[in-house]
């Protein structure tokens, strides 16, 4: 995935609100807003960029209820390679290397993908979006934060801080500007997305059907 560095973002946005330097206190401002923006934006879509597939093992449980074939997945951090945060689909088997797998009848339960009692599977493919990491900062000040983010989110993150530095400022007027903006930044890479979506479908084409139909008169 193409990243972004959080100083590149940090330098984006002090240009932006016209500034040469933070102070400790606005940078504060800005991260608790880059973090929210970002975690805010992770799940408006099935963005490929985003995207995983991970083997997990499934096994009966007993708490915090019972099933015959259940998984836990959301006891997983970004730093776990088995860690996903929205699940978008479960197989048999890795959809993207094996032409014959199947997809899966699953439910959600407090937070376990359980499969139905009859199922035989020991083991499921998940696919869905990864889980975002905790922070995003500057790692030589707090190593526990991540440093890199999605590059497709660039612009919008930088045009959604702007508008909470102008919201927290007290100019409303500036920032529902600038939120406008980042929204409509935020659909056209939505709108990226569907098209993608929709040029690796299958389309059939269906035409319609015309009956002829024989009209008899009747005299008397």
């Amino acid at each position: 995935m193409r990243t972004v560095t959080y100083d590149e973002l940090k330098s984006r946005f002090t240009s932006a609100i016209g500034v040469d330097q933070l102070l400790a206190s606005e940078e504060t401002a800005f991260k608790n807003s880059l973090n929210d923006r970002v975690k805010g934006a992770w799940t408006r879509a099935k963005w490929p960029e985003l995207m995983t597939v991970v083997e997990l093992s499934v096994a009966a449980i007993t708490s915090p209820f019972s099933a015959d074939k259940a998984v836990q997945v959301d006891n997983r951090n970004a730093d776990d390679s088995l860690a996903v945060l929205d699940i978008f689909g479960v197989y048999n088997k890795n959809p993207y290397t094996d032409r014959t797998a199947v997809q899966l009848d699953y439910r959600l339960v407090n937070g376990y993908i359980v499969l139905p009692a009859e199922s035989s599977a020991t083991s499921i493919f998940v696919v869905g979006n990864q889980v975002p990491p905790s922070n995003y900062g500057d790692a030589s000040v707090d190593p526990s934060e991540t440093t890199t983010l999605p590059r497709f989110l660039e612009r919008y993150l930088v045009l959604a801080c702007v508008s909470d530095w102008y919201k927290a400022d007290g100019m409303l007027e500036k920032s529902l500007a600038e939120e406008q903006v980042a929204e409509e930044t935020l659909a056209l890479e939505i709108d990226r997305v569907e098209r993608l979506e929709g040029m690796n479908k299958i389309t059939i084409q269906t035409y319609p059907s015309y009956t002829l139909g024989v009209s008899i008169l009747q005299t008397t």
